[in-house]
């Protein structure tokens, strides 16, 4: 009951400050049904530039810094699970028996001349904090100007429970000993639910208001309905990857990823942004061990996620490094451990400021307030690669963060399967 009376006030609330505006209110706006996720929370928690002085939207702002997330969102690479290398003697890319390989990052090897790989990977982003800031408790203050010449400020409290369930499947074909061909899909399950405390008769909440009269929220009718999940094919990407320098143990890779804005965007499916990234691999195979590393610069383009008062802009570019170390722990067992980190680029962001508010206890609430700032986001990441039988392999891998900058995840499992066909 709750619940259903805090979305009737939130959608009169909506009505009163936000319906005269030029800019659409979110991306895919539709003022007869709107009911696409990217909508829900700047529908719900939009705050009067009165409240906060710096532009209308809050919790708006979680669509580009979604979209930005979506655009980074790391899969199983093709040739991590190969176990293969080019013999020079041989003149053709043969079984090692060194480690098994990668999960999340790069090695400069190929999978080999006329060899075809697929796999499919699982992966959990549960998403519970934006720069650093809770999800399930995000500040937030909302300002109604009325006719009447009232103005009424309302401190509400939205809690945000964000899961995107990703499946993703990878094909990969030798071209040449030296040059690899992939193609990426990703199926995502993107589940969203939001809840905000405001102001009831019964006080759930709190109210300030500037005159005695705060019968419009007694009297607000009707509720803000939105899908709850969205399930569809997301950016397809296609990859390019070329070994430049072809050693014994050490190889040197580059490549290119191309992304296409195949997903949904106002479902939070895809980025709504042509993508490209080229990239740089280094590794070392050793009897037991193999370090790699990886560079790239991710550039993207314009998408509707970023839609603000100035219209739509790109989604902002990042500095990828990665690197890691897998350890053959047995002839058909390895151990793998990897750092990933972005450098993301003047990137839309959140903070929480105190807001000058009239009424208030002090004279100010907490806010969340957009800003924009580059900052880093690391994660680690630990997991294993078994090789049963042929050319199968299955994976098994844990993602876990190290700062708080963007849209975050405490801990992102994988499991995966693939196999190996040819020589």
């Amino acid at each position: 009951m709750r619940k259903r009376i805090s979305l009737s006030l939130l959608s009169a609330l909506f009505a009163v400050a936000v319906y005269g505006q030029a800019t659409p209110p979110c991306p895919g706006y539709n003022a007869g049904k709107n009911n696409n996720l990217a909508c829900e929370l700047p529908t719900a928690t939009r705050t009067s530039t009165a409240v906060v002085g710096t532009g209308t939207q809050t919790l708006g702002s979680l669509s580009p810094t979604l979209a930005t997330a979506l655009s980074q969102l790391p899969v199983a690479t093709a040739v991590s699970g190969t176990g293969l290398s080019f013999s020079r003697s041989l003149g053709m890319s043969v079984a090692t028996n060194d480690s098994l390989g990668s999960i999340l990052t790069q090695r400069g090897e190929t999978i080999g001349r006329h060899n075809f790989y697929v796999s499919m990977t699982y992966q959990r982003f549960s998403f519970d904090s934006i720069d650093g800031i809770d999800l399930k408790n995000l500040k937030t203050v909302n300002s109604v100007n009325y006719s009447s010449g009232q103005v009424t400020y309302n401190a509400l409290d939205t809690r945000v429970d964000l899961r995107v369930d990703q499946f993703t499947g990878l094909a990969s074909f030798g071209l040449t000993s030296r040059l690899d061909f992939s193609m990426i899909v990703p199926f995502s399950k993107v589940t969203m639910a939001s809840g905000t405390a405001i102001p009831t008769p019964s006080g759930y909440g709190t109210l300030y208001v500037t005159s005695p009269n705060a019968a419009p929220f007694a009297q607000a009718q009707g509720a803000v309905s939105y899908p709850g999940s969205a399930f569809g094919i997301g950016d397809i990407v296609l990859n390019g990857k070329g070994t430049v320098y072809n050693g014994e143990r050490t190889k040197v890779a580059l490549g290119t990823d191309f992304r296409f804005k195949t997903g949904d965007e106002t479902n939070y499916l895809g980025t709504g942004a042509y993508g490209v990234k080229p990239y740089v691999v280094i590794s070392h195979r050793g009897r037991k061990l193999t370090p790699h590393a990886n560079v790239g610069y991710q550039w993207n383009g314009v998408s509707p996620l970023t839609l603000d008062a100035n219209g739509q802009h790109n989604l902002p570019g990042s500095v990828d490094y990665a690197g890691g170390l897998d350890w053959r722990a047995a002839k058909k067992l390895t151990i793998v451990g990897e750092f990933l980190g972005q450098y993301v680029i003047n990137a839309p962001r959140v903070q929480l400021i105190s807001a000058s508010v009239p009424g208030a206890p002090g004279g100010s609430l907490q806010t969340v307030s957009p800003y924009s700032g580059s900052y880093a986001m690391d994660n680690g990441a630990i997991g294993f690669k078994a090789n049963p039988v042929g050319g199968l392999m299955i994976t098994a891998n844990a993602m876990f963060k190290l700062d708080d900058a963007g849209l975050r995840a405490r801990v992102v499992p994988l499991f995966g399967i693939s196999y190996r066909f040819g020589r």
